[in-house]
């Protein structure tokens, strides 16, 4: 009975068993029959399908509506999602969206300072149920409650592919194996980690007001989920690898989707706003710093950080807004039918004008900054 009280039996038993299984067939089926391309292939594909649907479907769409989608890829993603065995989506975004209002506390489902364990995977086996909160957007939507309805049987068919492949090849233990056991206990553990090890491990560039990390490292594992910091900075951003060079898998898809038609509405953080909150956490950590050196050299060079940091920051915001108004602008001559050609010629002269303006002094504040910066580097080197 003490058993039944503390644990979820239905959970613990689920995970529990497919990663026992998992870690006693793969070994046999390897030493028996080896590996085979089909098996490769089927896993693979398999996992990133359903992977993606997670990634892309119950969280940067149900959880955090970070765009618009598609009937057919909203069912997509439901079918796909539901093969995950991480619950309904409609589950899932109400856990996640707690997670993020309470994220640290008491409160946090999965929160990491219980232990890494926990955040990874004890919290789902643990008997306390979790009220569905918050979430009366996606209850209007009726593909997402049929999905609720129906999650387990939806998951159970899709999860099932492999094994008309293994049919079809003559193969049918190899792809239950592989393309089943082993791909369950992989789609499991990717999206564990980011609950566990993107809240450990990691750099946090753009806040330290929480826990999460950017662990470039994870990114491929979790389809561009990796960069945890950057997500519950900006959580309703539909990317969470923002730069050009960072992988998201994710965020590619979506924008391939988009180029066809069949999501759009994408919600994205302006490059100015990252580059603002880096600074800002980079003058945190030089500040931190300085203050291993003398008072007396380490207050001017506080002050000097602080101004220079402050002026680039106006200088960031100055054009941000510049660019506004420009779009502004620009979407009001549009509605005029660009009537008087001459008119908007010298009105587009004089934004050019002015942009270069700022542009300039965008560089000289930058230029202060490095100044400040390399100051406070060259002095604790020194000190």
């Amino acid at each position: 009975m003490a058993l039944a009280k503390r644990w979820n039996l239905l959970n613990t038993s689920f995970l529990i068993g497919t990663l026992a299984l998992a870690l006693t067939l793969v070994p046999w089926r390897l030493a028996t029959s080896g590996l085979r391309w089909s098996e490769v292939l089927v896993c693979l594909a398999m996992v990133f399908s359903i992977g993606t649907a997670i990634s892309g479907g119950y969280h940067r769409l149900f959880s955090h509506r970070a765009y618009k989608a598609s009937w057919f890829v909203r069912f997509l993603f439901l079918c796909f999602g539901a093969a995950a065995f991480e619950n309904s989506a409609l589950k899932w975004s109400s856990d996640h969206r707690m997670h993020h209002r309470h994220v640290d506390t008491d409160l946090d489902p999965y929160a990491i300072k219980r232990g890494f364990w926990h955040a990874h995977w004890t919290w789902v086996m643990e008997a306390k149920a979790l009220p569905v909160e918050g979430v009366a957007d996606l209850e209007k939507d009726p593909l997402v409650r049929w999905q609720h309805r129906h999650h387990f049987l939806i998951g159970a068919v899709v999860a099932s592919l492999p094994l008309w492949v293994g049919l079809a090849t003559g193969n049918l233990a190899g792809h239950l194996v592989f393309g089943v056991v082993l791909r369950i206990v992989l789609t499991h553990h990717t999206t564990f980690f980011i609950n566990s090890a993107a809240h450990l491990f990691g750099s946090r560039p753009y806040t330290d007001a929480n826990t999460a990390r950017d662990n470039w490292l994870l990114a491929p594992l979790t389809y561009g989920e990796g960069y945890h910091n950057f997500h519950h900075q900006w959580q309703w951003d539909y990317r969470n690898g923002a730069l050009w060079y960072q992988w998201d898998s994710t965020k590619w898809l979506l924008n391939l989707l988009n180029w066809m038609g069949l999501v759009g509405g994408f919600r994205r953080v302006s490059d100015a706003a990252m580059t603002r909150a880096r600074l800002h956490m980079e003058e945190k950590r030089l500040r931190e710093r300085l203050s291993l050196a003398s008072p007396g050299s380490a207050t001017p060079m506080k002050a000097r950080l602080e101004a220079a940091r402050v002026k680039l920051d106006a200088a960031l915001a100055a054009l941000h807004d510049r660019h506004e108004a420009w779009g502004q602008k620009k979407a009001e001559w549009r509605a005029k039918g660009h009537a008087k050609a001459e008119a908007w010629r010298e009105v587009k002269a004089e934004w050019r004008a002015s942009l270069a303006a700022h542009r300039q002094e965008l560089s000289a504040a930058w230029a202060e900054w490095r100044a400040a910066r390399l100051e406070v580097r060259s002095a604790l080197v020194y000190s």
